[in-house]
């Protein structure tokens, strides 16, 4: 029970601490470094793919910093605090797989991932808020998707959802997992250990962002020291 109390109270202090784009850089580098040593937690993760941590937004440093992962077929945003894509500058006409789950993300966001991101096989945006059958219409433009999974949101308590999906992508092999349930406002045991999951490594990023916070202030101090 304290361990669980314990990772409630560092998720909402990191909802809590608005950083900067520098901060966050320093945070995915952390967590790459963990993903390319092998963490438990990142194995699985492949590409561009970062978990839990506070973007919101994609301001130009950040853009910067995702050039390096040009060349990548895969891309994740798992749980970083996104409301919206734009702002994103990064060619995607390679990326064939994206995970956006577990954000914020409305209707337009699908816009904005078929115009960015044309060539998808699989998407991944479940959790989030997209609410409207007429967003659907964007995904008509994503003429190789073969797998999408759209649970948990909204959208999915109209009785047109799943026919108005198979309308814009025939082609489509694997709707939802194949789950043909309204889980527009539910949740699943698998959903909450992921998110565990999740939160566990990210909470580790967030430990090394406040050490190396603290490592800054450090050297700040000393070279205050060596001018005296």
């Amino acid at each position: 029970m304290k361990q669980i109390q314990k990772r409630k109270n560092k998720s909402k202090q990191q909802q809590k601490v608005k950083l900067d784009s520098s901060q966050i850089i320093k945070l995915m580098k952390a967590q790459k470094q963990k993903q390319e040593k092998g963490s438990k937690n990142l194995c699985n993760l492949i590409g561009m793919s970062f978990i839990k941590i506070p973007i919101y937004k994609f301001s130009p440093e950040i853009n910067q910093y995702l050039q390096k992962y040009n060349k990548e077929t895969t891309v994740n945003f798992i749980q970083c605090n996104l409301t919206t894509l734009e702002g994103l500058n990064f060619d995607g006409t390679q990326v064939k797989y994206l995970r956006v789950d577990y954000n914020s993300l409305k209707g337009d966001s699908l816009q904005f991932i078929a115009q960015h991101f044309p060539n998808l096989i699989t998407l991944n945006l479940k959790h989030n808020q997209i609410a409207n059958l007429e967003d659907l219409v964007h995904l008509k433009h994503l003429k190789n998707l073969e797998d999408l999974n759209l649970s948990f949101n909204p959208v999915k308590k109209y009785k047109d959802y799943k026919t108005t999906i198979f309308q814009h992508l025939p082609q489509l092999s694997n709707l939802d997992n194949e789950m043909d349930t309204d889980d527009s406002m539910a949740d699943t045991s698998e959903d909450l250990i992921l998110q565990s999951s999740e939160e566990e490594e990210s909470e580790a990023s967030f430990d090394d962002y406040e050490e190396s916070s603290e490592e800054d202030k450090k050297k700040k101090n000393k070279r205050k020291k060596v001018k005296k």
